[in-house]
């Protein structure tokens, strides 16, 4: 992994947490008796909120804050108990001591709130109402709109009254900020002569 790509996950994983709208549990206490899949003590006891998924795919992490960082959690069991809680075992966090240390964090999805990655990228959709600012020129405009033409997706934003359409490419357009709902992006020369 460059270091482009290092500091743009570490971006990404702050943004999960920074975003309200991506809780979706909280860790309750240690899990008495009996853990899931016969371990001992490591279980959790964790109380899910109305957006948490149905079905958890469990190649993604959970999220958790510890000391201002975003910390993946892989989910090793996950045992649902009702509609609104669940047992579940964390990779790495296995043995009662360490999992301790969990109890009472909130748990946090990527794209909990439909912002984010998909199978082809980036939702631009989700972007609609952030602001955009150009590094290059420093001008700031708010987007409007997205088309999804094929091989060629455009965000409109509107830089003074006057709608400029932006490549909507994932290396040039990044996610400054999702609670502060900001953009930058380094736009081409003459695209605002266009």
């Amino acid at each position: 992994m460059g270091k482009d790509q290092s500091f743009a996950y570490a971006e990404r994983a702050a943004a999960v947490i920074a975003e309200p709208a991506n809780a979706v549990g909280r860790i309750k206490k240690t899990y008495g008796g009996k853990g899931l899949d016969d371990r001992e003590g490591g279980a959790l006891l964790v109380t899910l909120y109305d957006a948490f998924p149905e079905s958890l795919d469990t190649a993604e992490p959970l999220w958790v804050e510890i000391d201002s960082l975003a910390v993946p959690l892989f989910v090793s069991s996950f045992e649902r108990r009702g509609a609104s809680s669940a047992v579940v075992l964390f990779d790495d966090f296995e043995r009662p001591g360490v999992a301790e240390m969990l109890v009472g964090k909130t748990l946090y999805l990527a794209d909990a709130n439909g912002i984010g990655t998909d199978d082809e990228g980036t939702d631009f959709d989700a972007l609609i109402g952030y602001e955009l600012t150009d590094r290059n020129s420093g001008r700031r405009g708010s987007v409007t709109a997205f088309y999804d033409y094929p091989g060629n997706p455009l965000l409109g934003v509107d830089f003074d009254g006057r709608e400029v359409l932006v490549p909507a490419a994932d290396g040039m357009v990044e996610v400054a900020s999702v609670r502060r709902r900001k953009l930058e992006a380094e736009l081409p020369e003459g695209l605002f002569e266009l």
